[in-house]
């Protein structure tokens, strides 16, 4: 798993048709902004659970608020 720090305004590809952008971050949330053909679906992970769908098995382990250096020293494991 790829992990990556962006500030507001950097952004990244993904292959030659998807494009996500951090477009602003304050008061603990960021927002993104997102490019993709309308034949990809693009759904919050909230909505697929409720709708059913099941969680990724690989997802990031989020570090607690406030734990920057747990976050960083993820980074260096990786």
């Amino acid at each position: 798993m790829l992990k990556l720090s962006l500030t507001p305004g950097e952004y990244l590809t993904i292959g030659e048709d998807i494009v996500v952008q951090v477009y602003r971050s304050e008061g603990g949330r960021t927002y993104l902004a997102i490019d993709a053909p309308r034949e990809i679906p693009i759904v919050r992970g909230a909505v697929r659970e409720r709708q059913g769908g099941q969680r990724p098995k690989k997802l990031a382990q989020v570090p607690p608020r406030g734990g920057s250096e747990d976050l960083i020293s993820d980074f260096k494991r990786s």
